[in-house]
């Protein structure tokens, strides 16, 4: 941040230390570049879309994990958490002859022409950023005292009932930590997105990486702050919301 931040407000048109002036011209010129702004809209449709799958896929698992009694368990959940211990350039290598050419077994098909496409990169990085919502709700899972849940049934609830009005509300926090999670990890994302990316859809850091190797002027720096600043709001916002949890559950108690 102390070289960043001086370097995307210098006056100059190409970086150098210590920089020269004060002016927001960089701002204004990538806040106002359609190429820029593009990116921008591709890497917000990419981050909001994987997130909300990771997230309900994620609650998913972690209701089967947590609740379920099924055998190769330990199994399941190292297989779900392996994206978090796989070197992500050997998942990137995998995703794009997935995405690309397709895989198959028996009659069963997937993937094949996403390379380069919203949805694809929305599916590259779910699958990447799913152990944050998996960990965020079994831990919140295991905060539920599950005679609630009991007493509900006991009156009459559903299991669906049960699940909606009854664990939701109990670990919303958990959810929605792991939503934040998967986004910030989708928005900051490079070596995935730089294999399923083309010129028509490039997401924020591909396009920052292209944008410090082509040329040296100090619009990287700016891109560099601008999410810097967008991932500390969110991730701030998400700190006071979990403090203001955890204030009401003490006043509760």
């Amino acid at each position: 941040m102390l070289v960043l931040l001086p370097l995307s407000l210098t006056e100059t048109r190409y970086l150098q230390w210590p920089p020269v002036g004060f002016s927001t011209q960089w701002y204004e010129a990538v806040l106002t570049d359609s190429v820029w702004r593009d990116r921008v809209a591709a890497s917000l449709q990419v981050g909001i879309g994987s997130a909300a799958l990771a997230t309900v896929l994620g609650l998913l698992a972690a209701l089967g994990i947590v609740r379920g009694r099924f055998p190769g368990k330990r199994i399941a959940l190292a297989l779900l958490l392996s994206p978090l211990v796989v070197p992500t350039v050997v998942t990137a290598i995998g995703m794009f002859f997935v995405w690309a050419v397709g895989w198959s077994i028996g009659p069963i098909q997937f993937g094949g022409g996403l390379v380069g496409t919203v949805p694809g990169l929305i599916l590259a990085h779910a699958v990447l950023n799913l152990p944050f919502p998996i960990i965020m709700t079994m831990t919140a899972l295991g905060t539920v005292d599950r005679n609630l849940e009991r007493a509900a049934s006991i009156m009459g609830a559903s299991p669906v009932a049960v699940f909606w009005r009854v664990t939701v509300p109990l670990i919303q926090t958990g959810i929605l930590f792991g939503f934040v999670f998967a986004f910030l990890g989708s928005w900051d994302e490079y070596i995935v997105a730089s294999f399923l990316t083309s010129a028509q859809v490039t997401t924020v850091p591909v396009g920052l990486f292209s944008s410090v190797k082509g040329s040296n002027d100090p619009s990287g720096a700016a891109v560099s702050m601008l999410l810097l600043v967008v991932s500390s709001l969110v991730l701030g916002l998400m700190l006071i919301r979990g403090r203001q949890q955890l204030l009401g559950e003490s006043a509760q108690r």
